[in-house]
């Protein structure tokens, strides 16, 4: 009888153990939301520093394309663009394709190349 009325008695409260499982629980959740949270925002600003850096190549490339007197070095200080570029010629049959291998940077050592046709 005695078993029979402890276990029908009424709980108060949580069980330390309980209590230690819920706190583990709850540390775990924040600990990866502040994790999500961090390559959130570093996965952000390298998909910004991408797209400056696509903006560059892009507008390079159209100043190659349409001035025929552009630098083959030179600097864009407005937007804070360095391009370097060198004359190459690969013989195919009888003929002698030629371009211009343009190098892009971006402060932080960003840089990418494109190919402009001549």
């Amino acid at each position: 009888m005695k078993l029979c009325a402890m276990l029908s008695s009424k709980r108060r409260g949580f069980t330390l153990l309980e209590v230690l499982v819920a706190s583990a629980i709850a540390g775990l959740v924040i600990t990866a939301g502040f994790r999500l949270i961090g390559m959130s925002y570093r996965l952000m600003s390298e998909i910004e520093s991408e797209r400056l850096l696509i903006d560059a190549a892009r507008e390079i490339w159209l100043r190659f394309r349409i001035d025929e007197d552009m630098s083959d070095n030179g600097t864009d200080d407005k937007k804070n663009i360095t391009w370097r570029s060198e004359n190459i010629s690969v013989p195919v049959d009888e003929y002698e394709l030629k371009y211009k291998r343009v190098t892009i940077t971006l402060p932080g050592d960003r840089s990418t190349v494109i190919y402009v046709a001549e």
